[in-house]
């Protein structure tokens, strides 16, 4: 049996073992369904398939080997993998593992079940060659413009409370004359400004470490203890309300919203989904906090009213440097696009889920799910013994 017949009959059991391995590349495999460890799988084995049983000259075979083939079949599914492992998370080490743990895998099988021809073992491996140099230069392409695209970001997004600062203190430093009412209102409303945007560059200076430690794999660090989500969001909320008067925020709490997580974190995850909705959402709605015992878990949601986001933006929503290209335009967009993904990664690490529905009719809503103990915690320990029961309704 040739190889390509050996592929084509053990197809399942190379995407299986292809599967297998895929999932030891955490982070980025963490959570992933069977169908996206696959990933690209079935459609490289096809094409290695359909190159091994082409006709090959041995002037084609020596510039194939150079990587000067004509006919490029690995081309479009090295391209195509590179590019959902990009979104998927993987680093290039990993794509590169995948095809080696590919090679190894088939030859293995292939020589267990007798398996001798070496000229078809030879193309196989130009034709794996093919596949991870187009995946690798792939690969380098897109984070390169990533790169080039976040670097333009935060240029424009640095820049805009930079320049609030230094007119900001321009102001305090101008000499005037007495100090009267006027004055003193006009020097607290400066003090203010600067105060904001020196937070809003923090806060970027912060999602930017944070997006640096799940790119290294490092993922996102935290330190779980009992608190209590009502109070949390309470004080969240209250900030919210100092920093918009104009707008109206509703809430509604109910049941035993205790746990074990990262308060901090969790602040976090609050504030990008409200500052999401602020910025997104109708400027005259309300936005409205949720949080709820259910099933065991907490669910918190954050919903606003205005336009849907529309269909082909949602599977990309939590993507980092995602942004909706007409809302931000039309609104000025102040983020650099990080603040869903990195609420999407402190979620994950405590073991919990987030989704988004989104529908002009009943507007969006960010729903996120938490275990009531992060998944760092011991699930032996039980909630009682950090004095974890009761719970009050708030309306």
């Amino acid at each position: 049996m040739d190889l390509g017949e050996f592929i084509r009959r053990h197809h399942s059991a190379i995407v299986r073992e292809w599967e297998a391995f895929a999932a030891t590349l955490t982070p980025a495999a963490r959570g992933l369904s069977r169908s996206q460890l696959r990933d690209h799988a079935q459609e490289i084995l096809a094409a290695i398939v359909a190159d091994l049983e082409s006709p090959q000259a041995a002037g084609e075979q020596s510039e194939k080997s150079k990587g000067r083939g004509l006919e490029h079949r690995m081309e479009v599914v090295g391209q195509v993998h590179a590019s959902l492992r990009i979104h998927d998370g993987f680093t290039l080490g990993q794509l590169v593992a995948e095809y080696r743990a590919l090679r190894a895998s088939v030859l293995r099988l292939f020589e267990e079940a007798g398996g001798t021809d070496m000229h078809q073992v030879v193309r196989f491996n130009e034709a794996i060659d093919e596949a991870l140099v187009e995946a690798t230069s792939r690969y380098v392409q897109e984070m390169g413009r990533t790169r080039d695209q976040f670097l333009a970001i935060l240029g424009h997004d640095l820049r805009n409370p930079l320049s609030a600062i230094l007119m900001s203190s321009a102001l305090l430093t101008t000499p005037r004359g007495r100090e009267d009412g006027a004055a003193e209102d006009r020097t607290a409303k400066v003090a203010m400004r600067i105060l904001t945007s020196a937070e809003r560059m923090k806060r970027m200076v912060n999602d930017l470490l944070d997006l640096t430690r799940t790119r290294l794999g490092i993922g996102i660090p935290i330190a779980p203890h009992p608190m209590n989500l009502d109070d949390l969001s309470q004080g969240v909320l209250a900030e919210f309300q100092a920093f918009h008067p104009d707008r109206r925020f509703d809430t509604h709490f109910e049941g035993d919203l205790r746990g074990v997580w990262d308060s901090d974190r969790l602040a976090q995850v609050l504030s990008n989904l409200v500052g999401n909705a602020l910025q997104y959402g109708a400027p005259t709605g309300s936005i409205v906090v949720v949080a709820r015992a259910e099933a065991g878990d907490v669910v918190l949601e954050v919903h606003n009213e205005g336009p849907a986001i529309p269909p082909a933006h949602l599977a990309n929503i939590f993507e980092p440097l995602f942004r909706n290209p007409e809302q931000s335009e039309e609104r000025g967009s102040r983020s650099l696009g990080l603040g869903l993904y990195i609420a999407r990664e402190i979620v994950t690490a405590h073991g919990g889920t987030v989704m988004v529905t989104s529908t002009d009719r009943e507007g969006t809503t960010f729903r996120v799910r938490l275990p009531r103990r992060s998944a760092a915690q011991d699930m032996d320990e039980r909630p009682e013994q950090h004095g974890m029961t009761g719970g009050t309704a708030i309306q």
